[in-house]
């Protein structure tokens, strides 16, 4: 007897010390709203309220049904270009017995809950393999990691992609002109080398900053193995299509609008 009941006690404190924590949003657009697992089959809502977004060019055709919920069985309308629209949830399918592609993605559809005129309903925006890109909070992304205190707060997210830098730029210790500088980026003579360096970026502000009339966000980046600091982001740039930072609510808006 005393036995079972040590073990169902160990048990017990097993679950707590290695449960995974929910990401912080701060209750905020990304928190989990429910996740639940079931034959293989894992479903993950989160929150993600955007308003008044126009339906454009970059949804295609495919993905305009609305649903009445996030499967396939029954349809209750359709968007069509200029349809204003706004985004309530973000519902994550995985299909954790099937196959990932070559690229590592798993099995599964992304749907987005939605507010059309007075429906109220779900439109699928993924219907194959998840990536980085499909998923607006792929592994939480826009997360709150910290929060640093300088003469402002500064709310620091989770953000893992390239930016460009094609000048000199100082590499502070913090976010913000507060910072005590400890690098210098694409410090070498013109000509000498390629004038574009590529970094990762690690973390993002939520708040902006203006300077030299440029408002944008502070990045942190590694600007050497195993060595972090942090860029103003009006000075770097990203050399693709589609917002520049995958910040949730842009890339969400980004993918269903004109382009």
């Amino acid at each position: 007897m005393k036995k079972s009941f040590l073990l169902i006690v160990l048990l017990a404190i097993s679950q707590i010390v290695f449960a995974k924590p929910n990401p912080n949003y701060k209750s905020g657009n990304g928190t989990i709203i429910s996740s639940t697992e079931k034959n293989g089959i894992r479903t993950t809502i989160r929150k993600c309220e955007i308003v008044d977004i126009i339906i454009g060019d970059l949804l295609d055709e495919e993905y305009r049904t609305i649903y009445e919920s996030y499967t396939f069985d029954k349809s209750i309308g359709k968007l069509k270009d200029d349809d204003s629209i706004n985004v309530l949830q973000v519902c994550k399918i995985e299909y954790l017995n099937k196959p990932k592609d070559e690229w590592g993605n798993q099995a599964g559809e992304i749907w987005y809950k939605i507010q059309f005129e007075k429906l109220t309903g779900y439109i699928c925006v993924c219907k194959e393999y998840i990536g980085k890109y499909s998923d607006p909070y792929y592994e939480n992304r826009y997360e709150i990691l910290e929060e640093i205190k300088t003469s402002k707060k500064w709310t620091v997210r989770k953000m893992e992609q390239t930016v460009s830098v094609w000048v000199k730029l100082n590499v502070r210790d913090k976010p913000g002109l507060e910072g005590k500088k400890i690098f210098m980026l694409h410090d070498f003579e013109p000509g000498t080398r390629s004038p574009q360096e590529n970094y990762e970026i690690v973390a993002i502000t939520e708040e902006t900053e203006t300077i030299d009339g440029i408002t944008d966000r502070w990045l942190k980046v590694q600007y050497a193995p195993g060595k972090y600091g942090w860029i103003f982001g009006g000075y770097a740039s990203v050399e693709r299509g589609g917002p520049k930072y995958y910040i949730p609510e842009w890339t969400v808006a980004f993918d269903l609008t004109w382009y």
